[in-house]
């Protein structure tokens, strides 16, 4: 009788948790499911995969939210236009930033940083929680492209 109560038990423990997936996945979207899946589970999962448009002399940031502590992988590709300095900095930073025009008292994290590249890859350890992969085209757009194309792609693994 023992053994038939926690068979049960773990039935309806699954059919929960698969139903719990099912009103994500048809509520929300498959993205969101993969999400919320990857972070209970902690798998691999793709943060970001797009192409983000700079113009010169600007920056953009792009919000990287890691659901669990892991190793974070970040790909980026100037597809068009002029190089850009790489930063990833801590969710805190990011009001910092907007009122500065002095970025070297920025402190991010240096296993991320990279300056006038074209071509970037890095890897490494990184905690939970809300971070900002800054991209910055220092260019004037006079005697350079007055945009930057750049594909990027963010993957956390455990």
């Amino acid at each position: 009788m023992k053994k038939r109560a926690t068979g049960l038990i773990l039935l309806w423990g699954a059919a929960s948790i698969a139903l719990l997936f099912g009103l994500l996945y048809f509520g929300f979207g498959s993205w969101r499911a993969a999400r919320v899946g990857a972070a209970v589970f902690h798998s691999p999962i793709t943060l970001a995969n797009e192409t983000q448009n700079l113009a010169a002399h600007s920056w953009r940031s792009v919000a990287v939210t890691l659901p669990y502590s892991g190793t974070l992988e970040i790909t980026l590709q100037v597809v068009r236009g002029n190089p850009v300095d790489v930063y990833l900095v801590d969710g805190s930073l990011m009001d910092v930033m907007k009122r500065t025009a002095d970025w070297r008292a920025i402190q991010g994290n240096t296993d991320f940083e990279a300056v006038k590249t074209t071509t970037y890859h890095r890897i490494a350890p990184l905690n939970q929680g809300t971070y900002y992969l800054v991209m910055r085209d220092t260019s004037l757009g006079i005697l350079s492209s007055s945009s930057t194309d750049v594909d990027l792609k963010i993957e956390l693994n455990p």
